[in-house]
């Protein structure tokens, strides 16, 4: 059976992953919470979450509902204009 590709070998998708996480921490920090906190009231794993914050991991939809949630906000919040965030991997392709 063949492997599975590495996604996060493409420097695209792990930009906007890092850009997600950096939202999500920016967010959980204003709620004052830990990784610990918002990923238990998120119903993820803590380990999980880390990754998902660090932009190692990627993460369903639900979870982001489930996150909007757990940090009081609306999903729009976690999404609003998250492409200032993200840093080009490759300047000059833009």
């Amino acid at each position: 059976m063949p492997e599975a590709p590495d996604d996060t070998a493409d420097p695209a998708l792990l930009a906007r992953r890092q850009a997600f996480g950096r939202r999500l921490k920016d967010l959980r920090a204003r709620a004052r919470l830990s990784q610990a906190q918002l990923a238990e009231s998120a119903g993820m794993n803590r380990v999980f979450y880390v990754g998902v914050e660090g932009g190692r991991r990627n993460v369903s939809l639900d979870k982001v509902f489930a996150l909007a949630d757990a940090l009081e906000v609306d999903v729009g919040e976690i999404f609003h204009d998250l492409n200032s965030l993200i840093t080009d991997p490759q300047p000059g392709n833009r």
